[in-house]
């Protein structure tokens, strides 16, 4: 008897239970999103997969926090609170809906950080690049069809109450473009906004996805893929000259910019002149198909940079009226039709949950950019370069969901890979 005893096997190890964690809730999340964006669902399946990460997590007893983790989970903690100072029923609707999405990307990032090797840096860069390809799809088809507005099965069950709000109406009725013309223009700006509802936003997803989709070509070991990955570089530049978008382009530069300084400090002279290469001949093609004057022709009648400097001053003022706890969510401007705590993720975050909450969630992202900048590897610098631009981007414009998806998956597999928990060096 005592014999056999001995011979039982041991309890499994703590990284079994890590490695128990299966995969399909986070991947559900990016290769679901262009059924969840068509149904008006993304946020409720969204929210639903969180209830199932969170009990993976508490069955097996995974949980892994790491440096980082703890500034956002303080984040989303202290955005609690700030509720208090809601003042209407929208007000609380929208606060409810950025809530949900925070724990959301929150509890994705921590499960990807448990998770053992089921869910691989690989498996990660394909999904994300798989996003990426539907948001260059989405951009193409509203050039195609500008006009085009979806009637999702989750928005036709709102009450109108509900979608008479245009924020609401343009997350479940998304149109396929804003079609805008400023008034005296000679031009009607056809701005690609497909799967997100703002051409901004549309936007903001290539400059996060396109160093993930470069990372993907890198570790691509199918031929079909990468040449994929290639034409998919090629046909973003209709789209991306249709937004007319000055800072995105400034972002895809950073983050070309941002890599090649790095591989040069490497001595990478291969790959430094490659993409020096792609990015001249990309500059020639852009400026060739008049960009530069399209840019300048929405600017001289858009006033966009006087309009939301303007906003970002009231913001400023309007924010130490309560500099803890903020006013909950944006509000309406006294001064223009924009509301504050808009035009931008940093803004939001101040004017919405004061500024400890920016301060929180800016000691999240710039501290794990800054932990995990040294990326060894190619494949890790082209995601790095990721949070580089992400780092810049939320002081113009606002996040979603799936932004900040992209973020926080990128942000767990180097912060995984920088404290060790990866068993497989090369990150597969």
């Amino acid at each position: 008897m005592s014999t056999l005893l001995e011979e039982r096997p041991a309890a499994p190890a703590a990284m079994d239970a890590h490695e128990a964690l299966p995969a399909w809730p986070v991947l559900t999340l990016v290769w679901g999103f262009p059924v969840f964006w068509a149904l008006g669902a993304t946020v409720i399946a969204g929210v639903l997969l969180t209830v199932v990460m969170l009990s993976y997590l508490a069955h097996y007893r995974a949980t892994r926090l790491v440096p980082g983790v703890y500034a956002f989970t303080s984040f989303v903690v202290w955005v609690i609170p700030c509720a208090m100072m809601l003042d209407s029923t929208s007000r609380a609707l929208g606060y409810a809906y950025r809530f949900s999405v925070l724990l959301i990307v929150g509890t994705a990032l921590v499960y990807t950080i448990s998770a053992g090797i089921r869910l691989s840096r690989r498996r990660i860069v394909h999904a994300l690049t798989f996003l990426w390809f539907v948001t260059i799809i989405g951009g193409l088809v509203g050039m195609l069809l500008p006009e085009v507005r979806l009637s999702t099965p989750v928005g036709m069950l709102l009450p109108d109450s509900l979608t008479h709000n245009e924020y609401v109406h343009d997350l479940f009725f998304p149109p396929l473009a804003e079609v805008q013309h400023p008034f005296g223009s000679p031009t009607t700006f056809v701005r690609p906004s497909a799967p997100f509802p703002y051409a901004n936003s549309w936007g903001v997803a290539l400059v996060l996805l396109t160093p993930v989709a470069v990372a993907g070509f890198l570790q691509a070991r199918s031929r079909l893929l990468r040449c994929a990955v290639v034409l998919g570089l090629a046909a973003m530049i209709a789209p991306a000259m249709a937004t007319s978008n000055r800072g995105m382009f400034g972002a895809l530069l950073l983050a070309a910019v941002y890599v090649v300084v790095r591989l040069a400090i490497r001595d990478r002279a291969a790959p430094v002149l490659a993409i020096a290469v792609l990015g001249v001949v990309g500059g020639i093609v852009l400026i060739a198909n008049g960009l530069v004057s399209q840019i300048s022709t929405r600017q001289q009648y858009g006033d966009s940079s006087g309009t939301r400097m303007r906003l970002y001053d009231e913001t400023f003022q309007r924010t130490l009226q309560s500099p803890l706890l903020g006013h909950g969510a944006p509000r309406p401007s006294t001064e223009q039709a924009l509301s504050v705590g808009t035009q931008g993720y940093v803004w939001m975050l101040m004017f919405s949950f004061g500024f400890v909450g920016l301060a929180l969630f800016l000691m999240f992202l710039w501290g794990t950019t800054l932990r995990t900048w040294r990326a060894p590897g190619d494949i890790d610098l082209a995601l790095h370069s990721t949070l580089v631009v992400a780092s810049v981007v939320i002081v113009v414009y606002g996040l979603d969901v799936m932004q900040l998806l992209t973020i926080m998956l990128v942000a767990a597999v180097l912060l995984r890979r920088r404290h060790g928990i990866d068993r497989d060096p090369t990150g597969g």
